[in-house]
């Protein structure tokens, strides 16, 4: 088993990275994400598996096994906003081509290896994952902070090539929102994210497998904290 320490923001909210997991106990309440390919084998629950790309909350239980898994402990949170003035984050507007009026906040990036699944069955468009469609993805976390009532801005693109982009909720309550058109007033669905919730893909696969997204945006009920996990194509 390998144990890697994340350093997001390890005052409040410690991080580690499990790869190749043989039977990990977890004591204290900790959010735990599958970012890999297999489903992760949990003991005690009556559903014993996390399946890949959801995420949950686990305490004083022990994980037998699973491939990579991120495990976001939660202490306590007083001061917790201050996590935007932390070493290597930015307000994304400062760094990159985005409103500098928007108090959208960005983590450093880590890399956490590679996993490959079939994109057609990932973003519901199949039944069954079929092997010949498989395709490698390079595995990238981000963590994100917005303070309360904020629109975190319209898009529907991100990379090229296009990534497959999911998040979890780590802290405060926010949405996850799809639009008809890059206007607020086209709003036709909106997920609710409490903390340890990790929605189902918003995208779907175009021409040659490419991931394709309506508008959509994240905006922040409370203030949040989140984490984007990113699917790079290689």
């Amino acid at each position: 088993m390998i144990e890697e320490r994340i350093r997001f923001f390890e005052k409040y909210l410690p991080t580690t990275w499990l790869r190749h997991i043989d039977n990990y106990y977890i004591q204290n309440q900790t959010i735990v994400v599958n970012l890999g390919n297999e489903k992760a084998q949990i003991l005690g629950l009556a559903e014993k598996y996390l399946h890949p790309r959801t995420s949950t909350i686990l305490k004083e239980v022990t994980i037998i096994k699973g491939d990579s898994l991120l495990l976001i402990e939660l202490g306590d949170k007083t001061n917790i906003e201050t996590i935007a003035l932390e070493p290597e984050w930015n307000q994304l507007g400062q760094i990159a081509d985005f409103p500098k009026n928007v108090p959208l906040y960005k983590s450093p990036q880590y890399d956490l290896g590679i996993v490959s699944f079939d994109p057609y069955f990932v973003t519901g468009m199949s039944e069954q994952p079929e092997d010949y469609k498989k395709r490698d993805y390079l595995v990238k976390v981000t963590w994100w902070f917005a303070p309360a009532k904020t629109n975190c801005t319209i898009h529907k693109h991100h990379t090229e090539p296009e990534i497959l982009e999911i998040h979890t909720q780590i802290y405060g309550v926010g949405r996850m929102q799809k639009f008809r058109k890059n206007d607020f007033n086209t709003l036709d669905q909106d997920v609710i994210m409490s903390p340890g919730e990790t929605h189902i893909p918003f995208a779907s696969v175009g021409e040659d497998a490419q991931f394709v997204y309506p508008w959509h945006q994240y905006y922040s009920d409370t203030d949040c904290i989140w984490m984007a996990h990113e699917f790079h194509p290689i």
